[in-house]
Parts: C-alpha cells; structure tokens; sequence
C-alpha cells in the first residue's frame, strides 16, 4: 500500500523494544515508532539508542519515527541519531513524523538529514493555532502530507477534542493538501481504545470530510479504522449501477449520471479494491 493510500498508522512507544515487532504484526499499514509523548524525560536517551538499533537491524517492515519537537532539549540528538543510521546504508526507515509544526525550517532540518534520493515520508503534526494558520505554506514546504493532533490543539486553542472548530481545522487543511497535490490528511487518534464501533462511526464521518487515515494507539483500533475509512457495501453497489448505467442521459437511484458522478464511483471503487488488497 502506498502512502498516499495508508489508512492507519500505530505509534509504538520508542521505549518499549519488545514491542517493536508486536506493532509491526498488528495489521496497520504504518508504524510510527515514537520518541516523543510516549517517552518519558528520563527515558529519551534510552528509546533513542533502542530505535536506532531497531532501524539498523530492520524489523519485518520499515517504520517511521516521530521525533521530539524541535524546540526540546532533544530534537538535535533524535535527528542525528537518524543522519547516523543513514550514513550507514539503507536502514529501516520509512519517514518521520515532525511533532507541532509550525514552520517551514523544522520540515528543511528533517529534509537536510535524509538522502534527498530516496523517499521518505514526512509526516507533519498540526497541533497549535500557529500551525493552523500557517498550512498553506506547510503543505508546499516538502511534507508527504500533514496530521492533526487534536488534544494539543484542543489545549493551545481552548476548546474541545471534538467541536466544530476541528471539524473547520480538518477541512482546512483537507483543501489546502488537495490544492498542493500532497496526500490527503490524517486524523487524530480516537480517544476510546475498544470501543470498535464508536472508532468505525468516527473514521466514517471523517472519510467523507475528505480525510483519509488516521493515526491510533493500540492495535485495538487498526481494524475499526481499515473499516472506516473503507467504502461500504452501500457505496460499493452505487458504484457499480453507476458504473453499469448506460446511455447519455441516465439515472440510478434518482440521480443524474454524468461525468462527475462516474468519476465517483470509480474512485469509490478504486478504493474498495485497495482495502481489500
């Protein structure tokens, strides 16, 4: 599966090595190994030195790492600690997640570490006001494509994880990622850990924002987010009367046909045949 077409992405806590292998087994398309919030302050130094070997060594499939933010005490050591695997060969990295972006430099310092011949993915947080209001200039910077993390925001703007307002950031930076040609956005994880149903109704409704995966932290929720973000059997069987209608000027379930509609469902299609590969 393609980046653009990741539908989950499963952070792993930098500081847990035994179980870097249980959460590249979980089934998400991507697996962010996390030096950041899931690391205590006393155990960077620790999860940095076990990711580096795991990046060395290589694990079933490649991973990304999410740095700390760039105004840490940190930040310089996790990015050299990536030059450094680098240097080495090609490694087990597959990108980095750059936490509350702001700027265009944080994406250029990530950018100057990698080999500018091979494609990495870039992943940027939007977790501030700052951020927001800057996403038209980020989305052109040289990110693979953008995330929200939605308590951080929630707390620097002052309002609840889920408002209208985040709906409002979501379709912002929807529009802004489609206008620069980058992949469509991710959500922010789901707050509920099992609740398969409430996570699936969640990834639906954000699916037809235009969103297209999202981050989450347990495998717990991989599966209810590949459902989400899927086409039902509903949508799946509009497509395939739309796309089995003929005629110049037809109509299935007291619509229209025309081009639009077709390129619909055949998007909508397209997609079904991903999910289930």
């Amino acid at each position: 599966m393609s980046e653009t077409h990741a539908a989950s992405y499963l952070f792993g806590p930098g500081s847990r090595p035994d179980r870097f292998a249980k959460a590249v087994a979980a089934g998400a398309d991507r697996v962010i190994l996390d030096l950041e919030d899931a690391v205590a302050a006393e155990e960077k130094a620790d999860a940095r030195a076990a990711v580096r070997r795991a990046l060395a060594e290589g694990l079933d499939a490649p991973v990304l790492v999410r740095l700390n933010a760039v105004d840490s005490p940190w930040f310089a050591d996790d990015l050299r600690a990536l030059a450094e695997a680098v240097e080495r060969g090609r490694t087990g990295l597959a990108g980095v997640v750059i936490p509350k972006l702001e700027s265009e430099a944080q994406i250029a310092r990530v950018r100057e570490t990698l080999p500018a011949d091979d494609q990495y993915e870039i992943i940027g947080l939007i977790e501030s006001a700052l951020g927001v209001q800057r996403v038209e200039r980020l989305v052109e910077a040289g990110v693979s494509r953008l995330a929200v993390g939605a308590v951080d925001l929630s707390v620097d703007i002052g309002g609840e994880v889920q408002s209208p307002l985040l709906d409002a950031v979501y379709a912002r930076i929807v529009l802004a990622s489609r206008a620069a040609r980058i992949a469509p956005p991710l959500a922010s994880p789901p707050l509920e850990l099992r609740d398969a149903e409430g996570i699936e109704t969640a990834a639906r409704r954000l699916a037809s924002m235009g969103v297209t995966g999202q981050l989450c932290i347990h495998p717990a929720q991989v599966d209810p987010i590949h459902r989400g973000f899927a086409p039902s059997s509903e949508q799946i069987a509009w497509a395939r009367r739309v796309l089995g209608s003929v005629g110049g000027s037809v109509q299935v379930d007291g619509q229209m046909v025309d081009k639009p509609v077709r390129d619909r469902a055949e998007r909508i299609l397209a997609l079904a045949e991903r999910s289930a590969a």
